[in-house]
């Protein structure tokens, strides 16, 4: 049956030309100037010895395209350590993207793209350190086209202190295109109508791709990528998501073509699973563990007070990437253990704001046993100095990272007791939060209730209204997380309206805020 299956795509490819792989609209936005490499470039995955390098051509027929690309440690291209020729088809819409190896730890490295003796633009990297006493990554998720412009990815490619940025999903959105006369978008989704096939995924990318700051971030900074749900649709799990209808196809084909999209335009190692499950290791200081809570292994999410929400099967990780976090994390000899997690994985009570509920089942709190079974190996096995970086919810927290945060014979915000790490949510780059939900005043009274000691005594910082960044700064004395919130992303700005910082010292772990 697969095989079949395979056959029928393969002959639908067949009778397809270049312009059939992007909506009409999308070339409409294109520069002409800026062909055959109008997406720019990108790199991603650096280790130690290796980086992923990418970008993508327009090609305006369906014949294979051979591009050379090569790699120099120096901008002006002059001193080439590494290069070749590499053909791309219609098959992966004209896709670039090649690890190269054998480069030195902790360099920073340039390289570009030719083709028909047209060049890209220079992309700059870094790979990682085998040592190193200082690290810095940026920290970013949920960047929604139509409620904003990319206003924190001009702020980051304006830096040369980072190390790598760190992805945590909704890279893009799947919605269709806002009618809402009412509460009006930033900017129009392509296509209008939410995306389901092939082509529309690759038109919906295309369109974001095309974003000069988010292209210019990709361009300077290498990038670590996870997918969450909007990658594939609303609140997705294994087997379907919220917003997955009975007249919109089958949910695997979807999942598999939206798979296929991501590992098209993100600088990803490509891998025969096409997973995102995957650690990073910068040296003796930290090893970034790349999670997948969405839709290798997740089951479907049940309401708060459902008999199944305490159900030892339920999962969010499955029994073979728990096992491979949990050993993983156990076995790390790097000072900081790094988890990238796309949802709130902290207990967070919030029964005093509304009656329907007093958790978001579709974060960690709706798959309590799978994450106490984390907690129980890491205090099982002395395990410190943990650092959860989460996204999706589009608001800035940091917690004490502890189990059963209310039991006071358990945990101490004062001392520490309990507490093996910290976790730092990012805010969204522009997808809505509770900013644009209800009136700032009141987002600020929310902020008293959720921080209430008897409620949340391990919730430390939050700010619920505001757009931005997150740096994580790694030393071998503390890890540090500072948030920068943009002006607005209503419009382009280069402005961030404030920033605040927390730290967590090595071995001690709770969370003091900087001065």
């Amino acid at each position: 049956m697969k095989f079949f299956a395979f056959l029928l795509f393969s002959g639908f490819i067949a009778n397809l030309t270049a312009q059939d792989l992007f909506d009409k609209e999308i070339n409409k936005l294109i520069d002409p100037s800026s062909k055959p490499f109008c997406f720019g470039v990108a790199s991603g995955d650096p280790q130690q010895n290796s980086v992923v390098i990418w970008t993508k051509v327009l090609n305006d027929s369906d014949q294979t395209v051979a591009v050379n690309w090569e790699i120099a440690t120096d901008s002006a291209m002059k001193n080439v350590v590494a290069g070749n020729e590499f053909r791309t088809s219609f098959s992966s819409a004209y896709t670039v993207k090649l690890q190269v190896k054998n480069l030195q730890p902790a360099t920073t490295y340039f390289y570009r793209f030719e083709t028909g003796n047209i060049f890209s633009p220079i992309g700059r990297t870094k790979t990682a350190p085998l040592k190193s006493n200082q690290l810095r990554f940026a920290v970013v998720s949920c960047n929604n086209f139509e409620h904003g412009y990319f206003n924190a990815y001009h702020l980051l490619a304006n830096r040369n202190d980072i190390d790598a940025v760190i992805h945590l999903g909704d890279y893009i959105y799947e919605y269709g295109a806002n009618k809402n006369k009412k509460h009006k978008s930033v900017r129009q989704h392509i296509p209008e109508h939410e995306i389901l096939n092939l082509q529309d995924y690759r038109s919906r990318y295309a369109q974001y791709r095309l974003d000069k700051d988010l292209q210019e971030a990709h361009r300077l900074h290498p990038f670590i990528n996870v997918w969450d749900d909007h990658e594939f649709a609303n609140d997705a799990y294994k087997e379907g998501a919220k917003n997955q209808q009975a007249d919109e196809g089958d949910w695997n084909t979807r999942k598999a073509t939206a798979k296929k999209v991501y590992f098209e335009w993100i600088p990803i190692v490509d891998n025969a699973e096409e997973s995102v499950i995957r650690k990073i290791s910068y040296g003796s200081l930290a090893d970034v563990f790349m999670i997948d809570t969405r839709v290798e292994e997740r089951c479907k999410q049940v309401g708060p007070y459902d008999t199944l929400l305490q159900c030892t099967t339920r999962t969010i990780l499955g029994a073979k990437q728990t096992a491979w976090l949990t050993q993983g994390v156990e076995h790390s000899v790097a000072r900081w253990k790094v988890i990238a997690n796309q949802v709130v994985f902290s207990e967070l009570d919030a029964h005093q704001l509304t009656k329907k509920s007093r958790i978001n089942a579709d974060a960690w709190d709706g798959y309590p046993e799978e994450r106490k079974e984390l907690f129980d190996s890491f205090y099982a096995n002395n395990t410190r100095n943990i650092i959860i970086v989460t996204g999706d919810i589009h608001l800035a927290w940091a917690f004490d990272l502890v189990l059963n945060p209310t039991n006071k014979n358990k945990y101490d915000r004062k001392t520490g007791k309990g507490v093996i790490g910290a976790e730092y949510v990012v805010p969204s780059v522009t997808s809505n939060g509770l900013g644009e939900r209800i009136p700032r005043g009141l987002a600020k009274i929310v902020e008293l209730i959720l921080k209430r000691k008897s409620t949340n005594p391990h919730l430390q910082f939050q700010n619920l209204v505001d757009h931005g960044y997150m740096l994580l700064d790694l030393n071998n004395e503390r890890a540090n997380a500072t948030w920068y919130f943009c002006k607005t992303v209503r419009k382009r700005t280069e402005k961030f309206s404030d920033k605040d910082s927390w730290s967590t010292k090595w071995n001690e772990n709770r969370l003091v805020k900087e001065k």
